[in-house]
């Protein structure tokens, strides 16, 4: 969200936006968790508060509801 929201404001058009998004092929699930085992480490949110701090932190980078909450869920739990 955060990279369509910048190439937008530089004046590029949607399309053309989804269009080189799609064409990366990256997985933005996979991308999220390894995001925040990288800063959090690898154990799960024990409790609201933490997983409210995480599910922030991936929220300002960028990425969407669905690929916060399936990075803050067990792996097994898609």
């Amino acid at each position: 969200m955060r990279i369509c929201q910048e190439l937008k404001e530089r004046g590029l058009r949607p399309s053309a936006i989804e269009d080189a998004l799609a064409e990366v092929g990256q997985d933005w699930f996979e991308l999220a968790r390894h995001v925040r085992t990288r800063k959090f480490g690898d154990a799960l949110p024990g409790d609201f508060t933490e997983k409210a701090r995480q599910m922030r932190f991936l929220q300002y980078r960028g990425f969407e509801a669905e690929q916060i909450q399936a990075a803050v869920r067990a792996h097994g739990d898609d």
